[in-house]
């Protein structure tokens, strides 16, 4: 490795200890899983809206925000439940894992040639979108989206998934490049699903970030051992291990029809990706 790479995790590392936290902590009564079931994914999709629209990336008149991505058979809803005393839960934060597929990636919008162009090296591909976390434990909140990465990783991993891609807004640009060491893969633009807001594309190629993340990260010196807490398997922090579950067909009427005006935006390319898609797993999708 050159030295002057040697020098560059040198001062990340020291950048990132001046600011120790409890990032890796085990939060309490907190369980981390893939949603299946309608209240669940209703949950994660409300918190994702009401953080949206506080921060201005979601329009405020507007539907829960679904996408038309969030119907593909292999797009998943990673929750953390809290459970209440009274045996209550309550999804307190979500992110959801975007595979590539012919319907694309949303971040196509404004980066497709750059996209493409990983795609046609014969990278498999997956977007995260639809992070939140709930207000009312603001204290735990970066830990929270540590354990949420943590399993979306995991899952990415068990799914042969290369690059992790995400939209990061200015204001988090340095969460997602110091810390999570994601790369730029262009410049600040207007996006429609931020609203108009404006946002950076971000890449996490996994064998890349292995190594990366031992280099800046592993160490009995160092408080916050990520590459052991991301890329190493221990009964601490495993989820159990599986693939999840499509919506059903019933899932998607209501989220579709009931709880949203989706089905009116989905065009017939759209509807026939998605027929596609579901015959594929020898599932019917009935529009």
């Amino acid at each position: 490795m050159p030295q002057n790479k040697n020098l560059s995790y040198i001062e990340k590392r020291r950048s990132i200890r001046i600011r120790r936290t409890k990032l890796l902590s085990k939060t309490e009564n907190i369980e981390y899983k893939i949603a299946s079931t309608t209240k669940e994914i209703e949950q994660a999709l409300k918190l994702v809206t009401q953080q949206y629209i506080s921060v201005g990336l979601h329009k405020t008149d507007s539907n829960l925000r679904l996408t038309k991505y969030h119907l593909l058979p292999e797009s998943k809803v990673f929750i953390a439940i809290k459970k209440r005393p009274n045996n209550q839960e309550e999804v307190i934060g979500t992110l959801t894992f975007i595979n590539d597929s012919l319907m694309g990636l949303p971040m196509e919008e404004i980066y497709r040639e750059k996209i493409e162009r990983l795609r046609i090296t014969g990278l498999q591909l997956s977007e995260v979108i639809g992070l939140a976390v709930s207000p009312s434990v603001s204290a735990l909140h970066n830990n929270i989206v540590m354990y949420l990465f943590k399993i979306c990783l995991q899952y990415a991993q068990l799914s042969q998934v290369n690059d992790l891609l995400c939209s990061v807004t200015k204001k988090h640009i340095g969460f997602y490049q110091e810390l999570l060491l994601f790369k730029p893969i262009g410049e600040l633009s207007p996006y429609s699903y931020a609203n108009g807001l404006s946002i950076q594309g971000h890449r996490l190629n996994l064998k890349q970030a292995d190594k990366e993340y031992k280099s800046v990260y592993s160490g009995m010196e160092f408080d916050a051992d990520l590459h052991r807490f991301f890329f190493t398997e221990t009964r601490e922090f495993d989820r159990p291990f599986g693939k999840g579950h499509a919506m059903t067909p019933d899932q998607m009427r209501y989220f579709i029809e009931t709880r949203t005006q989706l089905l009116s935006s989905l065009s017939n390319k759209d509807k026939s990706i998605l027929r596609q898609e579901f015959s594929a797993q020898e599932k019917v999708f009935a529009y």
